[in-house]
């Protein structure tokens, strides 16, 4: 699917649930991702969930899941907008990271 027919698709969904159920929606999907990451990493850090693919897998499809959230966001926001700001917070990253390897 491209931008664009995902971009409609966003705007369907506004229509459908309206704005305020697209923000609980992002709201309840960033939440399944910090539980999917808190397992992934008890995998990882503490030999739990061995053996289990799904782990790794249900972080993927929650990412997936975040993904298109925070596009529906941007477009609600302004591609611009959003543009302007992560510029501001890279620059701003790029400084700490600089300042911690002097």
């Amino acid at each position: 699917m491209t931008k664009e027919e995902r971009l409609k698709v966003y705007d369907e969904a506004v229509e459908i649930w309206g704005i305020v159920g697209q923000y609980d929606q992002c709201v309840e999907e960033m939440a399944e991702l910090t539980v999917a990451i808190s397992k992934f990493k008890r995998k990882l850090l503490h030999n739990e969930y061995q053996g289990q693919a799904e782990i790794e897998n249900n972080l993927v499809e929650e990412i997936a899941d975040v993904f298109i959230c925070i596009e529906e966001m941007i477009n609600l926001f302004g591609e611009d907008k959003v543009n302007a700001a992560i510029e501001q917070k890279m620059q701003k990253f790029k400084n700490e990271i600089k300042e911690i390897k002097k």
